[in-house]
């Protein structure tokens, strides 16, 4: 193969700590020198959907096609050509392997002139030149993608360089926030845990072209793809690993709708549909720590609530002390609560003089409903160093018998609270900072079991951190296939998951959110709107985010987020860290009634709103889908998938 010199990757530097900005740092790479990348031969493999490519210098390439507008195209050095990217661990890019029976593995042809290998598959056609190897991609005589140079190899480092046209557009590369189209820019498929505007929260190694094409790269390794910003008229794709290893999806549609329309499909052939969400999950979520501080009339920090009252109103005003992991309650103190009761088992080191049920988290369902407020799902333990009881309070170590007598009754209280809430049309479920399963040497009232928080705990969602799923790529893809076999396979249910961090078939198990990001301005509403467009492009429809964020706030953009998002999948009340109670009912009329009809509104739309959700899925209700022609298609849609027109564009 012919390599250039050098060329600069992005790589990963991980977040130590919430709300860590971290940058892409570019790697130069050095290239080893070998001869060519001229082609020597090309013949069939041992299946006929399977072409071998042998290069001049030895290199071995693999075609594979899995549909006639589906095929896989591999270079590794090693020869191995391993089904699954190398460190995929359990959880897999792909829903299936290549051999599966989900795909027709059409029969490939070779033809050969002086110039060119062609290879033909019903009406695409993948031709090498015969000198350096550089591949063009057609959809019968339309040519939709063409290498502008030979692909770039090296021990660190692999890029693709194609041909970018005029008129052309490109989306996909998953959570890029406040962008969509990325036209004439370069994006990080690195996760940079950059939740701001410009930043990557959710990276995808997927991206299409309005021409017909799309590429999605099987590797969990960072990259960075450019369409023209550093040349015009070029697009560079690059990941930090030496073998080649790409799906190519092919459109013949001339439509920019039905272009989307045929590459999404493939991208779910190839990846997995996306999970169907519960009718709960879009419903509004609240999400607080009720485990962990102290209540009083006075303290550190004041929360009102306005209710119905007029806006001028002095409110309702608690105050709330702690706010930390490592806090310990003060003797004498009033502590929060899930039930507004006080541990039993091991609770020798509980100091707090009670539990009032006016600080518990069952008090927060009682004011949604005495507000009018439709709400779907409640996670009783976000917050750092929030459990879900306090049974075996501040306790490090203990015997085996005695970690578990703490674990099974802070279960046990978990399902209290499930019971509770459940009897108030509200399901349940936990944020994870931590480990799904038990250890040791955690305080006995932080210790995790999820399998026990599914079964007993009655839980049916979970919301991932930064801190457990912050290396993303195969760790985080791996955490939430976890928790997902969990729930569907424990207790037959589908889970609501709320993820960052995800990667390609991360839609098969839950939805993704954007971030911590502050709220309290225009602009936080204004990049929304580009980053769930795109996201959706990108495969995954399910994406949500904090409303009006989970720092900052203020009343007239929370009130105009929950107008416009009522129209969006995932909606967050993400409490405890902003400038004010986040919920729907703090800040008094007029906020509090526009928010509560715009719930209401949401509420009436559920049954629009669910056959949306069941198209995004995927899912077949006949020929046309839900028959609205829409089958395949995101909940939140560009104009385009819709409106081919110059206004739409």
């Amino acid at each position: 193969m012919k390599f250039h010199k050098r060329f600069a990757l992005a790589a990963l530097s991980a977040a130590t700590s919430l709300g860590t900005v971290v940058t892409a740092m570019p790697v130069t790479i050095q290239a080893e020198e070998v001869n060519s990348n001229a082609i020597s031969k090309v013949e069939k493999g041992s299946k006929d959907n399977v072409i071998n490519v042998t290069f001049a210098d030895g290199n071995q390439g693999r075609i594979t096609f899995l549909e006639e507008s589906i095929f896989r195209y591999n270079i590794d050095p090693t020869k191995q050509f391993s089904k699954y990217a190398t460190d995929s661990g359990t959880a897999k890019i792909q829903a299936q392997p290549d051999e599966s029976g989900t795909y027709t593995h059409p029969a490939a042809s070779i033809a050969e002139d002086d110039a060119k290998f062609t290879i033909s598959c019903g009406t695409t056609k993948i031709e090498f030149s015969k000198t350096d190897g550089k591949m063009t991609v057609k959809s019968g005589d339309k040519t939709v993608m063409q290498e502008k140079e030979p692909l770039i190899l090296s021990p660190s480092g692999t890029a693709q360089k194609l041909v970018s046209n005029e008129g052309e557009d490109f989306y996909g590369g998953g959570t890029q926030n406040g962008r969509f189209v990325h036209t004439g820019e370069s994006i990080s498929i690195s996760n940079t845990n950059n939740w701001t505007d410009g930043g990557v929260a959710s990276p995808n190694p997927f991206y299409w072209s309005t021409n017909g094409y799309g590429v999605l790269r099987n590797t969990f390794k960072p990259g960075t793809y450019d369409f023209g910003k550093t040349t015009d008229g070029t697009v560079s794709a690059q990941h930090e690993e030496r073998e080649f290893d790409a799906y190519y999806f092919v459109s013949g549609a001339d439509e920019k709708a039905q272009v989307s329309k045929d590459l999404l499909q493939d991208y779910f052939k190839v990846t997995g549909n996306p999970v169907l969400l519960p009718e709960y999950a879009f419903y509004l979520g609240h999400l607080n720590c009720y485990n962990r501080d102290s209540w009083d009339t006075t303290g550190s920090k004041g929360w009102t609530i306005k209710g119905s009252e007029p806006s001028t109103s002095a409110g309702t005003t608690l105050y709330e002390n702690g706010m930390a992991s490592g806090y310990i309650l003060p003797e004498g103190t009033h502590a929060e609560s899930l039930n507004g009761v006080k541990p039993t088992v091991n609770a020798d080191k509980f100091k707090a003089a009670d539990a009032p049920l006016e600080y518990s988290a069952r008090a927060v369902i009682d004011r949604y409903q005495a507000n009018d407020m439709p709400f779907g799902w409640f996670l009783p333990n976000d917050g750092y160093g929030c459990g879900y009881g306090q049974n075996g309070y501040d306790q490090s170590g203990g015997t085996e018998a005695e970690r578990q007598a703490s674990l099974d009754a802070n279960l046990q209280n978990l399902h209290d609270f499930t019971e509770y809430a459940n009897a108030h049309g509200v399901s349940t479920g936990l944020w994870t900072q931590s480990n799904l399963s038990p250890i040791a040497s955690e305080k006995q009232q932080l210790v995790r079991d999820f399998r026990g928080e599914v079964n007993t705990g009655g839980i049916t969602t979970l919301k991932t951190d930064v801190a457990w799923v912050g290396s993303g790529y195969t760790f985080g893809l791996n955490g939430i296939k976890t928790a997902y076999d969990i729930v569907t396979g424990d207790v037959s249910t589908r889970p609501n998951i709320v993820t960052l961090d995800g990667w390609a078939g991360t839609q098969r198990y839950g939805a993704i959110w954007t971030g911590d990001q502050y709220g309290g301005n225009w602009e936080y509403i204004r990049f929304h709107i580009p980053t769930y467009i795109g996201q959706s492009l990108s495969g995954n429809p399910n994406i949500g985010s904090d409303m009006d964020g989970i720092f900052g706030g203020a009343p007239i953009i929370a009130t105009r987020d929950y107008q416009w998002k009522t129209f969006t999948t995932t909606m967050l009340d993400m409490d405890g860290w902003g400038s004010y109670v986040k919920s729907p009912y703090t800040h008094g009329d007029p906020y509090t009634g526009i928010s509560r009809m715009y719930l209401k509104l949401k509420a009436q739309l559920m049954p629009y709103i669910y056959t949306s959700a069941a198209s995004a899925a995927n899912i077949e209700f006949g020929k046309d889908g839900t028959g609205n022609n829409d089958q395949g298609l995101p909940m939140i849609r560009a104009m385009m998938l819709a409106d081919d027109s110059d206004y739409a564009a």
